[in-house]
């Protein structure tokens, strides 16, 4: 092998090794930025599932206060409705 051909196979080496390098670097940063965008999304989900985690819980307060029977009777009232036994204004 010539000196020239030797000068050759280590530069082509070196230029193999260094494109080698960059294309890797690339994706390895890549990949750090879809992850952390991932993760960003993830945080974003986790925080809207314990907003409507909440939300349920305060309607099934809600729920279980409108079932009340004093709840019932009072909306019925404010709609005009009369029981047996209310004494009206009038009577």
């Amino acid at each position: 092998m010539t000196e020239k051909k030797f000068k050759n196979l280590i530069v082509a080496g070196t230029v193999g090794a260094v494109l080698l390098l960059v294309i890797l670097l690339s994706v390895m940063i890549f990949q750090i930025i879809s992850i952390s965008v991932e993760k960003k999304k993830l945080n974003e989900l986790e925080e809207q599932i314990a907003i409507y985690k909440e939300l349920i819980e305060d309607g099934e307060d809600t729920v279980e206060a409108r079932t009340s029977r004093w709840w019932i009777i009072e909306r019925a009232r404010e709609l005009g409705y009369v029981f047996d036994g209310d004494k009206l204004l009038g009577e």
